[in-house]
Order: C-alpha cells, then structure tokens, then sequence
C-alpha cells in the first residue's frame, strides 16, 4: 500500500466558477481531498449528513446568499466551529471582526501556493508513519474479525477529521499510552444497526440480537479491548511508558453528541463496514475508529521503536496529515 493511501480528508467545496472548480477539483487531487461539491442552498444540511468533515472551500461570491456569502461563512463556523474554512476572496473589502473570525484563510483566486501551505499545516498538522496507520488495520481487521466471525469486515481508506461529533448512539474509549504517543482510541456505532447484525448472525455462537443496551455496550466494549490488547502486545514497549503525564479535560456534549479532547489536532478515522455475505443487498454495519494523540505524539521515536536495529537509521517517515 503506498503512501497516499493514507493521505486523505473530506472537505465540503462551495464554488461556483468552472475553472476555479476545476482547479479545486486538481488541487483536492494532488493533496489527498475528497471534495463534496455543494450549492448555497444545501451547504448546512451537508454539514449534518457527514459527522466527518475536515474543512471547507468557500468562494466569496458564492450564488444563492447576498450580498456575499461571508454570512454562510460564519454560519457554519458557529455550528462546526472545528471546521477551518479556506475562502477565496473576489472583493477587496476588510473583513468585519465575526467574519474573520470564521475564516481560517482567505486566498485570491489563481494563488494555490498559499492556499496549499495553508491546508498543509491545517489539515495535515500531524505526520503518521505509513507502518503505523498500515498496522493499526490489520491489528483492528483482526479484531473485529474474531468478535464477528460471521461477517464480512472491511474498510474504507484512512483519512482525518477535524470535527469532534460522534457517530451512532454507542462508543466506547480507551487510552492508549507509550513511549512514544499518548491519547485515546474511540469506537463508535450506531445502536440499531449493531443489533440488527447480531440479528444477522455476524456475533459468536450463542450471541443473539435480543439484547438490552448494556449488552450491546459491553460487546463493543469487548471488542475495543481486544483491539486495544493488539496494540499494546505490537507497539507499547514493556519496560518503559511515557514520561510526560499531562491531562487535559475530556468534554463530552450528549446533546450534540459532540466530544473534545482539548486539542484542535486532526484525528485519523477508519470507517469499518460489517456486511453479510448472504444477503448482499442490506446495508452494512459501520464501526468508526478514531486515534487521538492529543497528550504525546512522537512519531520519529514510533520509527525508531518499529525499525529492526539494523535499519533504524537510515528508516525514513513520510509526512501524511
């Protein structure tokens, strides 16, 4: 798997000029960004439909708010105030003190130099070893695959979010602590759909869909802890753990169903899909991992842990997020 694999983030595109939109487009291509075009009118559903956005490209002039879309600009960012919003200025007027608050960089039209270095550090503020990311796949695959031997378990490609709103009704959290990173792993799903694959036959022998919410809670409970057992037996060394022991507060809204881990640090998310191969047709059981390392991230000393001795010095890391 190369290394682009890895690199990857939903942006919600708002632009109207064909050639400006084709050169988004190219540009969403060449840094890993997977552009959801919209118009004015469906902009803010947009923003409920996907729980897992990491920006926004704006166009000043956007058809459809008057008398430009600035209004639409802070709109968003008090509903996903996580989001950073790239606009393409098309006027020469000061932005007024709220507006340029919601604007995390305004670039002029043709000028993607800035515009890059500006996603680059925004979107992508946090490197990942290829070797990481790839084992984090195989060791979780593995995972969900024993707790759901009768499902059919894959994965969409790994990307980064920068919104903080869980997905589903049901998550689970656990911290994740080495030499080398500090943080947290999330699973999150959506009740119904969990029990309806149990329903299905995905569990164990024995593991029915006639099950109370704690039960539910605990099988992903279990899983988590499974998933988490891999990671420590590959990647946490025995005989030393972090040093730094900084805590920042967790905040968990249960009406937004948003959480925060105080850091404004990307996150990388998989989405799990459990299918059943005997009914092709039904829609799939989604499971979304997110690793936060929001207390430590020491990727070079990851590479250097992960590196057989004989290779650890010429053992390079690519930059990804």
């Amino acid at each position: 798997m190369s290394a682009n694999d890895f690199r990857a983030a939903k942006v919600l595109l708002l632009e109207h000029d064909p050639q400006h939109y084709q050169d988004l487009l190219d540009f969403c291509n060449e840094l890993g960004l997977k552009p959801l075009p919209r118009s004015a009118v469906n902009a803010v559903a947009t923003l409920a439909e996907h729980l897992d956005l990491a920006g926004v490209l704006l166009a000043e002039d956007l058809p459809g708010v008057q008398p430009d879309s600035l209004g639409l600009a802070q709109t968003i960012h008090r509903q996903r105030p996580e989001l950073p919003i790239f606009l393409r200025r098309t006027s020469a007027r000061a932005l007024s003190g709220p507006e340029a608050a919601a604007i995390k960089h305004a670039w002029a039209g043709g000028d993607t130099a800035s515009l890059r270095a500006a996603v680059e550090r925004s979107l992508y503020g946090l490197r990942y070893p290829p070797e990481l990311v790839q084992g984090v796949l195989e060791l979780t695959l593995r995972s969900i695959r024993s707790m759901f031997p009768h499902a059919e378990v894959g994965h969409e490609p790994p990307y980064v979010v920068h919104d903080r709103i869980i997905f589903g009704e049901v998550s689970t959290l656990i911290a994740l602590e080495s030499t080398w990173c500090r943080g947290y792993m999330m699973l999150q799903t959506e009740e119904s759909a969990l029990r309806q694959g149990l329903l299905q036959g995905f569990g164990l022998a024995g593991v029915g869909g006639d099950l109370n919410f704690r039960e539910l809670n605990h099988l992903l409970g279990e899983t988590t802890n499974l998933i988490w057992g891999a990671f420590k037996n590959r990647y946490i060394p025995p005989e030393a753990f972090a040093n730094q022991q900084t805590q920042v507060p967790i905040v968990i809204n249960h009406h937004h169903k948003y959480m925060s881990f105080g850091s404004e640090d990307p996150q990388l998310c998989v989405r799990y899909l459990l299918s059943d191969p005997r009914r092709p047709g039904l829609p799939p059981l989604t499971i979304v991992q997110r690793l936060i390392f929001n207390l430590l991230w020491l990727p070079e000393k990851f590479t250097e842990y992960a590196a057989p001795p004989d290779q650890a010095a010429n053992t390079g890391e690519l930059e990804l997020f």
